[in-house]
């Protein structure tokens, strides 16, 4: 019985870490948002990566998880990014000016922003699994520089996004962009 207990597992594992291979190739295309989305989407599939190489753990961290105040950060995070993609689904092929882009350029981003902010605060309400210190830089600080590293590849891929929407919707884009904020509704970036 325990060798067959062994084999199911050894299935489910192997099953969980295939679909987590394909997750990134799968979120390279959604036909509105092409390959930003596959970009944008690189952060939150690493977390959840290794949550799928893991599926005998998936009920603790849900326990775990429900606890921590950053759970219900991801989920905020979640449901706007679900949201935001729903809304681009359907007003697709126009510059979207309604809906959460009439407050900000890049709700998307925004919500994995969010989603990412709310892990990094479950990771600080976890205790190391080893003690990890770089250069006398303990490990928490390490997961805040990493997660504003994230904030900063999300604000370049913004910036990389509008010289495309630039070049393609030349004037109108430049006149909505002045009027609405880059990601955070009361900082204006250019």
């Amino acid at each position: 019985m325990n060798s067959r207990n062994s084999k199911i597992k050894t299935k489910i594992i192997s099953i969980f870490t295939g679909l987590s291979s394909y997750l990134l190739l799968l979120a390279q295309y959604v036909p509105c948002t092409a390959i930003w989305f596959g970009f944008m989407s690189v952060p939150l599939v690493t977390y959840l990566t290794f949550y799928f190489q893991n599926p005998g753990i998936i009920i603790y961290d849900i326990q775990f998880l429900t606890r921590s105040h950053g759970f219900y950060i991801v989920i905020l995070g979640l449901i706007f990014f679900i949201y935001t993609v729903v809304y681009q689904l359907t007003h697709r092929k126009q510059l979207m000016r309604t809906g959460p882009y009439r407050y900000i350029r890049h709700p998307q981003y925004v919500a994995f922003i969010i989603m990412t902010l709310g892990m990094t605060v479950v990771a600080f309400q976890t205790s190391p699994v080893f003690d990890f210190i770089l250069y006398n830089i303990d490990g928490h600080t390490i997961l805040f520089l990493i997660w504003i590293g994230e904030v900063l590849a999300y604000i370049i891929l913004g910036k990389i996004e509008e010289i495309a929407l630039k070049a393609k919707y030349g004037d109108k884009f430049l006149e909505y962009a002045n009027e609405v904020f880059f990601m955070i509704p009361f900082l204006k970036i250019k």
